[in-house]
């Protein structure tokens, strides 16, 4: 299920998201806010999806991160701020950090 955020809080993920990643699309959908980042150090393309799946806030990541510690601190890290904003704006303390389908720990 998607998280309801006003205009500005979406505006305040992509100032996050813009520190470390180049921002393709930033769309909220039906059932997620879906973000398609670029990181032009590493040539690599980033999506995230973050929803809510009953009382926990859950991110999911998908990146080519094979060998590539760099990009990696990078994914994670972004992650980590976008959970810490999110978390302070609606409350959800539970959260869960899916990377290429593994749960990981942030």
């Amino acid at each position: 299920m998607r998280i309801n955020l006003s205009e500005q809080q979406i505006e305040k993920i992509k100032r996050i998201l813009q520190k470390k990643l180049f921002i393709k699309v930033l769309e909220p959908t039906e059932e997620s806010l879906f973000i398609h980042c670029y990181s032009k150090i590493h040539k690599e393309t980033v999506y995230y999806h973050l929803f809510k799946k009953k009382d926990t806030l859950v991110i999911r990541c998908y990146a080519r991160l094979f060998d590539n510690l760099g990009l990696s601190e990078i994914v994670r890290g972004t992650a980590k701020d976008v959970f810490d904003y999110v978390v302070n704006q609606t409350g959800l303390h539970n959260t869960l950090y899916i990377e290429n389908g593994k749960e990981i720990t942030c």
